[in-house]
């Protein structure tokens, strides 16, 4: 079997991680990049964890272009091409009124979240058009596919992420790369747990009753795991995805239904 060669975005931990070690488990090559130099602990924990892939550890800021063009290439240099871009890096934004919310954390939300990815997109389009064939993965959210109050930064980075998604299936379809979007519903990661305590706070609640709270509404009864995103990139990764392109595909226990 080929080995696959990625770039996971965001992957130092939580949903970014465990996409690194689902595709490390596969037997992959990953390039693990994180804007955080903790990068270099979480590589360390893959290799034991996942001694059949192998991790190459690449700290940058994806919103810098110069940052994302020098990763990239050392990720090339290092893997001999890339196979698979997981666009996973973001941030979460604050739960505030489009009157009280600064500009400045909208721009930021937009800078990585959505811009992040346009430039790691730009960066390894080149090298997947010349090999001709690729896969991009983009990292949404089910606030990318619904609004949410006091959330209009985060929901229209997460939204115009689903729209550049289509706009590049559709450009780099002559060249056999496909890209599909991910959108993940409530996970219990460290960003989804940051939102809970701050409902928590504001509806004098314990945090575990908030969770059980958020748990209770999911149709599948139960938040989501970073093992149920990897699972999904990992097909779309797949020659059993061959056929699928531009799409939005919702891991949210049934939360937005399609």
């Amino acid at each position: 079997m080929r080995r696959v060669r990625s770039i996971v975005t965001g992957a130092a931990r939580g949903l970014g991680e465990s996409i690194a070690a689902r595709l490390l488990d596969d037997a992959g090559d990953v390039a693990i990049l994180d804007v955080d130099a903790s990068v270099v602990t979480t590589i360390d924990r893959l290799r034991r964890s996942h001694p059949s892939g192998r991790a190459l550890p690449l700290v940058a800021d994806v919103s810098d272009a110069a940052s994302v063009s020098s990763a990239v290439r050392t990720a090339v240099e290092r893997l001999g091409g890339i196979d698979l871009l997981v666009n996973n890096a973001g941030i979460g934004g604050p739960s505030t009124s489009v009157a009280e919310t600064p500009v400045e954390a909208f721009r930021r939300l937009l800078e990585v979240n959505l811009v992040g990815a346009f430039l790691m997109a730009q960066a390894c389009a080149p090298v997947m058009m010349a090999a001709r064939a690729g896969t991009i993965v983009n990292v949404g959210s089910i606030f990318g596919q619904q609004g949410v109050a006091n959330g209009a930064g985060y929901c229209a980075s997460k939204g115009g992420l689903a729209l550049l998604t289509h706009s590049l299936a559709l450009e780099l379809a002559p060249y056999g790369i496909r890209v599909n979007t991910v959108a993940p519903g409530n996970m219990l990661t460290e960003m989804h747990l940051a939102d809970l305590r701050i409902a928590a706070a504001l509806g004098g609640v314990p945090l575990e009753d908030e969770v059980e709270r958020v748990r209770a509404s999911i149709p599948l009864e139960r938040h989501g795991t970073g093992e149920d995103v990897a699972g999904v990139v990992a097909w779309l990764a797949s020659e059993d995805a061959a056929y699928v392109t531009g799409q939005t595909i919702g891991v949210n226990g049934g939360v937005v239904l399609t």
